[in-house]
């Protein structure tokens, strides 16, 4: 089974650098990773390009104009771009525990859809976190957390909780699975079969209602969130994002459960072309280190590229 991950970002290279660094230290790595790109500028694609150097796995950067936010878009051109049989997708403001893709190919089951959790981290913590803290797994220590800002509370139970308990935990979770785009995965034939992502939809429930799709497909489901944990780093809301939007989009998901629709009403078939795949870095672009700020309000910190062992 070929695996490939998929990882939304748009303009966040002092947060997707912290993403790479906890995929390159998997204990059991991708055999591919596309990160779909709404459009972010230069810093980004530098980043991106000096991962590649380095990466254990294949890097393909697949890129669209920004006009506006148009995930659903950009992760259908990858969904089209990619090589694995089996997807697992996330953000580029998460960080993944070093085993996070064994867990989802552990729990990959014919038939049905993994829909996993985070851990949202506070602005204090999430601004100290560094890729070097990633890679040595410090990051997931709780302790180190409450250390460096952290406040308790009661979610961090995900990260307390010994990993021999993690599947019980799970298997006793009666509540439905929810597929969230942070943390999730299926087979790539069946987010084909229903259409992929709907491109009707803006930011907020649009990874959800591909699971509702999958769901009504005749899938089955299962809890993975104390089995594949990731970090979630704090950042400002986008203020572009509008009430009318958010409405619109619960209004189109609640006519999806209602009708139990399978297909994608604007889905991958629907996607245009007007991409960009970068498989391999130009030969004339020499990669060196990048100095990558690690947050707005602190100095920029100097940074091996992610797929670096430290």
């Amino acid at each position: 089974m070929r695996t490939s991950v998929i990882i939304s970002t748009f303009d966040k290279p002092e947060y997707l650098c912290r993403t790479l660094a906890g995929l390159a230290h998997q204990v059991v790595l991708p055999d591919e990773l596309l990160i779909a790109d709404d459009g972010s500028g230069e810093e980004t694609r530098d980043l991106i390009r000096a991962f590649r150097a380095t990466a254990p796995f294949p890097v393909v950067h697949v890129r669209q104009e920004h006009i506006g936010w148009r995930k659903c878009r950009i992760m259908n051109a990858c969904l089209r771009e990619s090589r694995g049989d089996y997807l697992i997708f996330s953000d580029g403001d998460c960080v993944h525990r070093w085993d996070w893709v064994r867990a989802h190919i552990r729990m990959a089951r014919p038939g049905r859809f993994l829909g996993g959790g985070d851990l949202r981290l506070n602005a204090a913590v999430s601004h100290r976190i560094t890729a070097e803290d990633v890679a040595s797994r410090r990051a997931f220590s709780p302790w180190w957390l409450m250390r460096n800002g952290m406040k308790w509370r009661r979610s961090m139970v995900k990260i307390l909780l010994p990993r021999f308990l993690a599947p019980v935990t799970d298997a006793i979770n009666f509540t439905a699975t929810r597929f969230g785009g942070s943390n999730a995965s299926c087979w790539r034939e069946d987010a084909l079969r229903v259409g992929g992502f709907d491109e009707r939809f803006g930011w907020g429930k649009e990874d959800a209602e591909l699971g509702f799709r999958l769901r009504h497909s005749g899938l089955s489901s299962r809890h993975v969130r104390y089995n594949a944990i990731c970090l979630h780093l704090d950042h400002p809301r986008d203020t572009t994002i509008t009430r009318e939007t958010v409405d619109r989009n619960f209004a189109m998901l609640a006519q999806v459960r209602a009708e139990r629709r399978i297909r994608a009403e604007l889905g991958i078939e629907q996607t245009g072309n007007d991409h960009v795949v970068e498989r391999e870095n130009p030969t004339a672009v020499p990669v060196q280190r990048l100095r990558v700020a690690q947050t707005a309000s602190t100095p920029a910190a100097e940074v091996e590229p992610p797929g670096v062992a430290v």
